[in-house]
Formats: structure tokens, C-alpha cells, sequence
């Protein structure tokens, strides 16, 4: 279990770093101490398994307190400063969790949450205890402390942590996410990415991002050190991953656009990396093979997955030398099935295909469950072919010389002018238009349920004359696929998970 090997890993490693933030390096035995005595509280409140809130972003106590939760048999549940009022309160609620762990020197608008509910008991450090409790009299705090209590044991299929994804009716859905599901992901990606006791992992995703998961659990059940980066230091990582000597990185392919423009993926510019993956959005085959250029001695993946299967499932291995084909559609291919996994493509009758473009379905030991309290859409998208689980993931691809091509969202597919357009394949003629850095396609008006016509939002390096766009664009696709708008933006809104943020783009219509 999870549980027992973070255990293992503070008594295995103990004089070994764990974490590096604010400045500040950790050891593993220092981390085991607040996580054991967060367990113990957990269990001193409660004794039973339990989603338990993480209020925190990137403190020492918020990482330790993550792991007390994990070794007490319960799950964890964070929250994102980010995210509007609303939507935290709804997470606690749909959580229905009754224990909140808060570092209030780790999250904004915290006293706005706490304000909003009553009654609930809060773990915190001991130094926030007395200010806590004088101020925020409508709940009970407990000081993070060993009690005479024993952990619970947890079981392959009870939950690690419990993430919310965006809902279609407004309200968040929860995934939970077993000890056998993650430990599928880690032993698959350990045998990859070959994480040791001396790597250096980047953390560069908010706690809320199932990408997040990647680094944090590669390095604690295998004795290396995590580094949390500011969010200063995400815009430009490069000279922090090289005077740290950072072996490990996940990028969300949006950051390279931002790497890019700042003109940071010149020639071996990233000598100590070992590995870095891309996951959470199409990955443009041009700037690929730039970080392959800037970062020669890493193994370089195309990652992809779902929340609903624990991170990513499938695959692609790349290199500097790696030959686009015209049926990448200029995306990196996302590849093959991780061990344990399987990925096929169906029909809109759910009949799996072996041809053509179909929707992604996945199976195996990384899938979960459902969505918590929520048969109906769990029922809509969690279905049985031949008496085995699937997940419907909405994502359309196909297959090309044996490996999975990513080919977007299949409600990215829009009807123009009597025509169905896919939104990506736009997006993907702009990316490679050499003064265009980041692009998103949106149709118009907004709110629509039949569209006029296209929007293109683009960042450039130099002025470009709208003209010119359309007549490069005009020679690659059809009149009707053509952007009638261009949006010039200083920068591209990204959201809390590094992506290109196409609800506030939508305002913009």
C-alpha cells in the first residue's frame, strides 16, 4: 500500500532531503515526525478512514500533513487559493469531510473559507494554534501531536486522495483515487522515468492538478528530493533546474510556449535533466523537439490520462531525431498503454474500432471507481464492453503505425457554415506559423447554440498583419475552417493547472 511505503521511505531515507521549499531543505526524518503526529491527531478526532481537507499549497507542514493523512488510513482533499469561494465550499461539503488541515501562511482566503462553514475541527502548526483558536471561535483546533493510538491499516481499494474536476451542471465532480491505482502509476513510472534516492524532482503544479501527483509520490516512495518552485521561478524554471541540478521535470505543453518566447530552449541548456514528460494538453511536435534539443540526456515521453485513471496511461517515447508524420496532424502521438492498462478506440455505438478516428476508452488497475455521489454521470460515463470496466474519456484520437494520436475533445468539434470543424486542427496550422508563440480557436458568438463563425486568439514575438495569417492558414486549410476574428494578447490566460484558460478567452467574445 501507498501508506506503507511512505512509512518505509522515512525510516529507509531518513537523513536523506525530501523536500526543498521556501528556500529550505527538509530531511525524510523531519517530514516522518509532522506527518506522524498529523496521523495520530487525524485518528485522535475520528478514528475511522476519512476525506480530510489540505488547506495549503507549497509549506513543509502542508506536504507533511498530505503524507499524516495518507499513513491514518484516510484520503486527502485539497483546495486551491484560486478557485472562486464558492467552489471551495462546495468541495468541503461534497467532500463531507469534518477535519480541515490549514497552514494560513500557504493559502490566500483562508478566512473567507473558514467563515463560511461552522463546526468543523482544523489541525494546524503549533505556532498557529493560539491565533487560530481566538479568532475563529466557530470551530475546534487541534495542535498537530503523537496520541496513543494506532494507524489504521489501509486496503488496495480505499482512496489515497479525492480530486474535483469540472462538472457540466456547475458543481464539481469527485474522483477518488485508490492505493491501487496510484501504485500501478508509480511502479510504471518508476521502470520509465528510473527515479533513484539522489534524483531531484520539479514540482511545478498546484496540489488540486492530478499532475501533481506525479512528481510528489515518484520522489517520497523512493527516497528523493522534491523541489517546490514559486510562481516567479515557473516562468522561467531554467536557471533554478540548473543550479539545483534538477533531474526530473513535468511540463504541462503550455509552459513551452512561455519557455519559448523567452527564448529559453537554446542547445543543451538543460544538461542535468534526466527525464521530463508532457501531460494535460496536445503537445505541438515543433516545440517538442526544441526541449529534446535543449535537454540532450533526458528520455522525453508524451504522457496522457485522465484524472478518472490516475494521471496518465499511455505513453510516447521522442527524441531530437523523431519524423513528424502528416497524420500527427502536428502533434507529438501519445503513444501506447502504460503495464496494467488497456486503451482502445470506439464508434458513437460504443463498438471498439481498430480503424479510423474513434473515442479514447480506457481500462485497467489505474481506473477508478466513478464519481462520488454521482450515479447518474458515473453511469453515463463508467460502462461494461464485454462484461469489462471502461472509461468513455470524451477524447478523440486514432491509431497511426500502432500509436495513439491525440485528435482533441469530442465536444471540440464544431459546426460552421454546415460543416463539422475540429477546433484543434486550427489550432495546430496557427502554432506553426513562425511568429505565432500560443493560439487558441474559439467559435462565435459565445453561448451559441449554432455558430457564425471563428475566433483565433493568438500571442506573437513580432507585430504579424492579420492578412498574412489568412493567406499562410489559407494554403494549409479549407475557406470554411478559417478564423474570421484575430485577437492579439500581451499573454495567453492560463488556469490554476498551467493551461491555456479558454473560459476566460470565451468572456472575451
Amino acid at each position: 500500500m501507498i501508506s506503507d511505503e511512505i512509512l518505509n521511505s522515512f525510516y529507509n531515507y531518513s537523513e536523506n532531503y525530501a523536500l526543498y521549499t521556501d528556500n529550505q531543505y527538509y530531511t525524510y526524518k523531519e517530514l516522518g515526525i509532522i506527518s506522524n503526529q498529523t496521523a495520530h491527531t487525524i485518528l485522535h478526532i475520528n478514528n475511522k478512514k476519512q476525506s480530510v481537507i489540505l488547506i495549503g499549497s507549497k509549506s513543509f507542514f502542508t506536504y507533511a500533513a498530505m503524507l499524516g493523512i495518507i499513513t491514518a488510513g484516510s484520503y486527502y482533499t485539497p483546495l486551491n487559493e484560486i478557485f472562486p469561494l464558492e467552489r471551495n465550499i462546495n468541495i468541503i461539503k461534497l467532500s463531507k469531510a469534518k477535519i480541515l488541515i490549514l497552514d494560513y501562511t500557504d493559502f490566500s482566503g483562508y478566512e473567507e473559507i473558514l467563515n463560511n462553514i461552522n463546526g468543523y475541527s482544523i489541525i494546524c502548526p503549533d505556532e498557529h494554534y493560539e491565533f487560530l483558536t481566538n479568532k475563529f471561535t466557530n470551530h475546534t483546533f487541534y495542535k498537530a501531536q503523537n496520541y496513543n493510538n494506532n494507524l489504521l491499516k489501509a486496503e488496495k481499494n480505499d482512496a489515497v486522495y479525492m480530486l474535483f474536476t469540472s462538472g457540466s451542471t456547475g458543481i464539481p465532480k469527485g474522483i477518488k483515487i485508490s492505493h491501487e491505482n496510484l501504485s500501478n502509476y508509480c511502479n510504471v513510472s518508476k521502470k520509465r522515468n528510473n527515479v533513484e534516492s539522489s534524483s531531484k524532482l520539479l514540482q511545478m503544479h498546484d496540489i488540486t492538478f492530478d499532475y501533481s501527483v506525479h512528481n510528489i509520490f515518484l520522489s517520497f516512495l523512493y527516497g528523493a528530493c522534491l523541489h517546490i518552485i514559486n510562481k516567479n521561478i515557473k516562468i522561467n524554471p531554467f536557471k533554478y533546474m540548473n543550479e539545483h541540478q534538477i533531474t526530473h521535470a513535468a511540463f504541462v505543453p503550455s509552459s513551452l510556449l512561455i519557455m519559448k518566447k523567452m527564448r529559453l530552449l537554446k542547445e543543451n541548456s538543460l544538461p542535468y535533466l534526466k527525464y521530463v514528460c508532457f501531460c494535460g494538453e496536445t503537445l505541438p511536435f515543433d516545440n517538442a523537439l526544441l526541449i529534446a534539443k535543449a535537454a540532450p540526456n533526458a528520455k522525453l515521453e508524451n504522457i496522457y490520462g485522465p484524472t478518472e485513471a490516475t494521471v496518465a496511461c499511455t505513453y510516447f517515447e521522442f527524441n531530437a531525431d523523431t519524423k513528424e508524420l502528416p497524420e500527427y496532424h502536428g502533434s507529438m502521438p501519445i503513444g501506447k498503454a502504460y503495464d496494467g492498462m488497456e486503451v482502445f478506440l470506439v464508434d458513437n455505438n460504443k463498438n471498439i474500432i481498430d480503424n479510423g478516428i474513434g473515442q479514447i476508452v480506457l481500462s485497467g488497475k489505474q481506473l477508478s471507481k466513478g464519481y462520488v455521489n454521482n450515479q447518474e454521470q458515473t453511469k453515463e460515463k463508467f460502462i461494461q464492453i464485454n462484461n469489462k470496466d471502461y472509461y468513455l474519456t470524451g477524447d478523440l484520437g486514432t491509431w497511426v503505425n500502432g500509436e495513439l494520436v491525440f485528435l482533441g475533445r469530442n465536444d471540440a468539434q464544431v459546426q460552421i457554415k454546415g460543416y463539422r470543424v475540429e477546433l484543434y486542427e486550427i489550432e495546430n496550422a496557427l502554432s506553426k506559423i513562425d511568429n505565432i508563440i500560443s493560439c487558441a480557436v474559439l467559435p462565435a458568438p459565445a453561448d451559441a447554440v449554432t455558430y457564425e463563425s471563428l475566433t483565433a486568439f493568438i500571442t506573437v514575438k513580432n507585430s504579424i498583419d492579420n492578412n498574412e495569417i489568412k493567406i499562410i492558414l489559407s494554403q494549409k486549410l479549407p475557406d470554411y475552417m478559417l478564423p474570421n476574428k484575430y485577437i492579439v494578447l500581451d499573454n495567453m490566460p492560463l488556469n490554476a493547472n498551467g493551461k491555456i484558460d479558454k473560459i476566460q478567452l470565451k468572456k472575451l467574445l
